[in-house]
């Protein structure tokens, strides 16, 4: 296992090779609930670097708009999900993926969400999910997702 703020190699690898597909980064998450902030702020940070990102809130279904405008080859979902894992393992997950019941932190599911989105908008769409340590309202960020949050940004922005 990689150190707090770092990548595993394979996700490593896996990022920079999305990064020199055509990609559009939606974050999704409500920044007054602690790690759900991750979405949204990858989002705003990617985009202050230049890159293709958009931040959804909580409402991601309503971008289907601005979507179909971009019209990226891939989509990729950022946000904070049960994984079952230590709080800040980043995983990179094709929606098929999820279990039946996986949850972010918002309605729909986020197999719903995906499967809807790659239907509607007839791209390829995949989710980078953080392992929140904590979504208490007001609360910051934690430090395990902050730290995964540094180690996304760093491997996304062009």
């Amino acid at each position: 296992m990689s150190a707090p703020g770092s990548l595993e190699p394979e996700l490593r690898r896996e990022l920079a090779a999305l990064r020199q597909r055509d990609h559009l980064v939606l974050g999704v998450g409500n920044d007054l609930r602690g790690d759900d902030g991750f979405g949204p702020e990858l989002a705003r940070q990617l985009a202050a670097r230049g890159g293709r990102a958009l931040d959804a809130g909580t409402a991601p279904e309503s971008m289907t708009g601005p979507l179909r405008r971009a019209a990226p080859a891939l989509l990729l979902i950022a946000d904070a999900a049960e994984l079952g894992a230590p709080p800040g393992t980043l995983r990179l997950l094709d929606p098929a993926e999820l279990a039946p019941g996986a949850t972010g932190t918002h309605d729909p599911s986020l197999r719903l969400l995906l499967t809807f989105l790659a239907a509607e908008l007839s791209f390829e769409v995949r989710l980078l999910a953080v392992q929140p340590a904590h979504r208490d309202l007001g609360a910051a960020m934690s430090a395990p997702v902050a730290a995964a949050l540094a180690a996304a940004v760093d491997a996304l922005a062009p």
